[in-house]
């Protein structure tokens, strides 16, 4: 016996939180820094591009070597740089942004319909809902550089809600392209240079992590993240977290760039669009993470490990990638499709696939998300986006 349920989602929205990603979010104290447009590094906001992708391998500095010719902002000196010849008789000289390094986000829905939901017994769990003009959030960005080797990024968010909560990531660089990171956000683990990031890191961590980022590459390049986590993850329905330690999860993922430009030097190959900064390029990513039995609740309760790989890559105006996972205790298995064309430079079509197992059922839950982002101007965006789902549900039970 099966039961099919169908419903949609529209939506118009200045600056939606479809597209929000912690990790690729533009920043605009950097901007301000080497005063240039945030499509230097941004393929559209928030998706960052090849040169962007570089410049965050670099540690928030810019590429090859090249920090100080293009800082147009200089930083505030905190001590003489003779002191690092008497140190440790005098403390060691650093400095701080010299500008304030925060910029306001604010979105929100300015139309929003959803359909009648209903579950797999027939019930209906949301009725038709329609309501325009909000509710607005805002978000309090930041970042900046410290010293010759600390990278901060940073929000405020959640204004609306009444539960302010901070997400921060602190970066030190050991050498170009090897960083260790520490912060409960903004985590290198999620997310690559094309729109794709969602899925590409289609096993991301959360929850406050510490991590490796290795990086090379002049031309193509590879990429290897390792690190662990306080809070697991799962490709299917995330269920409730019981418990929340450091070492939760712990995740390790490759990524090789075929061709295209640097993933540490930002530059070379070809740029099939220059105004967006997408590079005609192609990369293959494989990924798994590990979390501790029991720590998931319910269904999931045995899940302890989710592996898969996945191909991302630009072509012209084309941004594309697919990608699997497999929930290796429970053997779900999860695909995700997604494309994006680039009509000009500022307006974006894209269209999502996502089919994910859920445990506890012979259910799969595809999804399929269409949106058209326009940038009406450089720091404004406005998408309009529709979302549908299907599920089908069987009578037999998956069991362990």
């Amino acid at each position: 016996m099966r039961k099919s349920t169908f419903a949609s989602i529209a939506s118009l929205c200045m600056v939606p939180a479809l597209f929000w990603s912690q990790d690729s979010s533009a920043v605009p104290a950097f901007a301000r820094k080497y005063q240039t447009s945030c499509y230097t590094c941004h393929s559209g906001f928030p998706n960052r591009n090849a040169f962007g992708e570089a410049f965050k391998n670099n540690g928030y500095r810019w590429p090859g070597g090249e920090e100080e010719d293009h800082a147009k902002q200089e930083q505030t000196k905190m001590g003489a740089a003779g002191w690092k010849e008497t140190f440790p008789n005098s403390p060691w000289p650093s400095d701080i942004p010299g500008f304030a390094p925060f910029a306001l986000y604010v979105t929100g829905p300015l139309v929003n319909y959803a359909d009648q939901v209903t579950n797999n017994k027939g019930v209906v769990t949301k009725q038709q809902t329609f309501y325009q003009g909000g509710p607005i959030d805002a978000r309090i960005l930041f970042g900046g550089t410290i010293g010759e080797n600390l990278g901060v990024v940073g929000a405020l968010e959640n204004f609306v809600k009444g539960a302010t909560t901070t997400n921060l990531r602190a970066t030190w660089s050991f050498a170009p392209g090897v960083n260790v990171g520490f912060g409960n956000g903004f985590s290198a683990w999620s997310g690559t240079a094309s729109p794709i990031s969602v899925y590409t890191g289609v096993f991301p961590g959360s929850g406050t992590s510490t991590e490796l980022n290795y990086t090379t590459g002049k031309q193509g390049g590879f990429n290897f993240i390792a690190g662990v986590a306080s809070a697991p993850t799962s490709t299917a329905t995330i269920p409730t977290i019981t418990t929340s330690k450091l070492d939760d999860t712990r995740y390790v993922r490759a990524k090789y760039k075929l061709f295209g430009a640097g993933l540490l030097s930002g530059a070379g190959g070809v740029y099939g669009n220059e105004y967006v900064g997408l590079d005609n390029s192609l990369a293959i990513g494989v990924g798994l993470v590990n979390a501790n039995k029991g720590i998931l609740s319910s269904n999931y309760a045995n899940e302890t490990l989710v592996y898969g790989a996945d191909i991302a890559g630009n072509y012209g105006n084309l941004t594309a990638g697919v990608a699997y996972s497999k929930d290796s205790d429970l053997q779900l298995n999860n695909y995700a499709l997604d494309a994006g064309y680039y009509v000009y430079p500022w307006l974006l079509a894209r269209v999502r696939y996502a089919n994910l197992g859920v445990a506890g059922v012979d259910q799969n839950n595809p999804t399929v998300t269409s949106s058209v982002t326009a940038w009406l101007r450089a720091n404004v965006i406005c998408s309009c986006i529709v979302q549908a789902f299907h599920q089908e549900h069987s009578t037999n039970i998956n069991k362990w």
